[in-house]
């Protein structure tokens, strides 16, 4: 049986969200959906919940491998894949309910390769729409080398011509992290037709720490490594484009420092600003690569994206030296499990911890319960002083923002305590 669009979902022990995903696209108000779900490897009760809902549904195909990465599975589903149109879900995201007939319709009627969609997140941190993809998503027609395009690597919010991009022979890298920037852009420089629809959003769950199921909270080498790899494919893939029939860029200098802008900015946000999450040799490599990307940047390119990073006066790559010239020091008596976990997830890293428990790290210093006071005002290396109760879990931003209002001519001139009150106000009113 044909149908109109197949969506491909690689599952590993996603057991937790699975079913929700599965109804959203079986709710669909496009009816002529393949889901085709490859099950890799998972331990958990996944098998069991796509063995029933395939025995209830007749327009689910059920695959299972030997855990091979999500690359591997997306790659399966793609020779699998029947439909017109195809695009890939991940078990613990879903879609507005008529996100696919709006995809469909507009591939029909512009005759477009690729449709992009609106994207939101929602889950830890509240709901937000990505601003850059909802200013391109309202245009009928986007350029191959529209810039904007290397800001959203999230596969999920692309629906492709399947036949198309068979003929390309473009396929997800083996990779662990980033594999999808890799596979979209090699894509991209195939040139195909690209349109935006305003009305289809794809919705991206965002994970507590607890939960722990982001890739930047568990920083790894082999993570980092990938990054490197995926950005690299991607720099390497345009370079070659643009000796193409068909290359339309007018500008292949600003093009690939807007690459290296994309690279420097996902190195630090995703990576650097939970540099406590990192172990000596993730640290080591996040600085090479953070010292061979800004060799190849311009003075400009360079400037515009230190910009990103004002919270933060100088990027540090060893924890023993940030420890030594703190930014800010929090101090905490008595700290919850559920407060240390949200301050070592803190999107401002260069602090300095002061307390009477906790995990050991670099950063933190066990004080003795009497006399707190004194030995906290000696132990003291922080230019801004955060002291807190410790007991609920502070938002990730905290520290940012405050680091932000210090460093503010308006606002730098106030006491602390006032700071940290003026940005506890700034995160609730705008969660």
């Amino acid at each position: 049986m044909d149908y109109k669009i197949s969506v491909i979902i690689p599952a590993y022990n996603g057991e937790k969200f699975l079913a929700e995903t599965l109804d959203c696209v079986l709710n669909q108000t496009l009816r002529s959906v393949q889901i085709v779900i490859v099950d890799d490897g998972s331990t958990d009760s996944t098998p069991d919940i796509i063995a029933d809902y395939a025995k209830k549904h007749s327009n689910i195909l059920a695959i299972r491998q030997p855990n091979s990465g999500v690359s591997a599975a997306r790659n399966n589903g793609i020779r699998n894949a029947s439909g017109e149109y195809l695009l890939f879900l991940d078990t613990d995201d879903v879609f507005t309910p008529d996100s696919f007939e709006l995809m469909c319709d507009k591939l029909d009627k512009t005759g477009a390769d690729i449709a992009i969609c609106r994207v939101q997140r929602f889950g830890y941190g509240g709901e937000e729409f990505n601003p850059i993809v909802d200013e391109f998503t309202k245009e009928d027609s986007i350029g191959c080398y529209d810039k904007r395009l290397l800001w959203n690597f999230l596969v999920s919010n692309k629906c492709y011509r399947t036949k198309w991009l068979m003929e390309t022979g473009v396929e997800f890298p083996a990779l662990r992290y980033s594999e999808d920037g890799a596979f979209f852009m090699q894509a991209v420089y195939h040139f195909p037709k690209i349109t935006g629809v305003y009305g289809a959003v794809f919705r991206y769950r965002r994970h507590t720490p607890e939960e722990g199921s982001s890739v930047t909270q568990r920083i790894s080498s082999q993570l980092v490594g990938d990054f490197c790899k995926s950005l690299d494919i991607v720099y390497e893939a345009a370079k070659l484009s643009f000796e193409k029939d068909g290359c339309t860029c007018t500008d292949k200098d600003g093009y690939l420092q807007e690459i290296l802008a994309k690279a420097y900015t996902a190195l630090i946000n995703e990576f650097y600003r939970l540099i406590w999450a990192a172990d000596d040799e993730t640290c080591a490599l996040m600085k090479a690569r953070y010292e061979y990307l800004t060799s190849l940047m311009t003075a400009e390119t360079l400037r515009k994206c230190s910009l990103n990073h004002k919270d933060i006066k100088a990027l540090v790559f060893d924890k023993k030296e940030i420890n030594e010239k703190p930014q800010i020091t929090v101090v905490a008596k008595h700290p919850t499990k559920d407060f240390l976990q949200s301050l070592y997830a803190q999107s401002m890293p260069v602090f300095q911890f002061l307390t009477c428990a906790g995990v050991v790290r670099e950063n933190l210093t066990i004080i003795s319960a009497s006399n707190f006071e004194n030995q906290v005002k000696a132990a003291t290396k922080g230019q801004t002083v955060i002291s807190l109760s410790g007991k609920k879990p502070i938002d990730p931003r905290l520290l940012k923002v405050v680091s932000l209002l210090k460093a503010s001519p308006k606002f730098g001139i106030f006491p602390d305590s006032v700071i940290v009150f003026g940005a506890k106000l700034f995160l609730k009113l705008f969660r």
